[in-house]
């Protein structure tokens, strides 16, 4: 499994939610951003903790380019909802001998966003989840 292309996904979307949507997609307050992610699974002895900057440039970013870019194009991706200041959406893909099934949540506070999710993972008869939660905040312009 490419948990790198897990994490970029979940923290490009978690970006986008930072600002209420409007109809051509969500605004995004652009300059550098610091997210934390804390990953759990049962092959892993200890949570897996990774702190990570990105530069968002754009002022709006699409929910085409939430489910694109990145995302390998045998998976699917579904924004299932847009409440407020928090949005839920989900990722189906299909892995060597299996099939992965995630479901997400993030909120944001302006400058702030928080997220939560659950990646289950089922291949010859057997299953596994893997938690992850986030946290992250915009810490100024990008360089």
């Amino acid at each position: 499994m490419k948990l790198q292309r897990y994490c970029h996904i979940f923290i490009t979307c978690l970006l986008i939610a930072s600002l209420p949507v409007h109809a051509e997609g969500i605004p995004v307050e652009p300059g550098l951003w610091k997210m934390t992610s804390t990953v759990t699974m049962p092959m892993l002895p200890q949570p897996r903790v990774t702190t990570m900057t990105e530069c968002m440039t754009k002022s709006e970013i699409s929910m085409d380019e939430v489910g694109g870019g990145d995302m390998d194009p045998n998976c699917s991706f579904e924004m299932s909802q847009v409440d407020g200041n928090t949005m839920k959406w989900t990722v189906d893909c299909p892995v060597e001998g299996g099939t992965s099934h995630g479901e997400w949540q993030a909120t944001s506070g302006g400058d702030t966003v928080t997220g939560e999710g659950l990646l289950t993972v089922s291949f010859q008869g057997q299953s596994m989840d893997m938690t992850m939660s986030w946290q992250g905040e915009r810490i100024g312009e990008c360089p």
